[in-house]
């Protein structure tokens, strides 16, 4: 493997989805899932085995791109290196955001500014109330 790129996050993801598209080819009996799950391990296998280092860098941080998008986000090594990088930090609040929005939904109403898109919160249950943003001032006539 010297002078190879190996495996990285693209690749294990690759794996993964070759893995999944095989299993439900074979369930359901669909063959060609299963061809579409070798077309995409014979890419992996290809992406690992590649000397071109530099192409395969920037397919690896493309992909890592968009899954930080995503509302699953990276886990495992990938997590690791993406924080290394600083794009995993608004991931993380994110994330605490959406916990807390679930863990009060039943106490608290969350919406978001029209101007700014800060999530701004009231309390349920207390008729037509009058909201300020705090980030950008704009006053907003909300029912709870």
């Amino acid at each position: 493997m010297n002078g190879r790129r190996g495996v990285d996050e693209l690749t294990t993801a690759l794996g993964a989805l070759s893995m999944v598209l095989a299993l439900i080819g074979s369930i359901f009996s669909l063959s060609p899932l299963g061809w579409i799950a070798l077309i995409i391990v014979a890419v992996a296998l290809f992406r690992a085995f590649s000397t071109n280092i530099a192409a395969r860098e920037r397919e690896n941080d493309m992909f890592r791109d968009l899954t930080a998008k995503l509302p699953f986000g990276q886990g495992g090594a990938s997590h690791a290196s993406s924080s290394a990088r600083g794009g995993s930090s608004d991931f993380d609040r994110k994330k605490r955001t959406a916990q807390k929005m679930w863990e009060n939904r039943k106490t608290t109403l969350y919406f978001k500014c029209k101007n700014c898109g800060q999530i701004l919160s009231v309390p349920r249950g207390k008729g037509r109330i009058r909201v300020t943003c705090p980030r950008c001032g704009t006053k907003v006539e909300k029912k709870s």
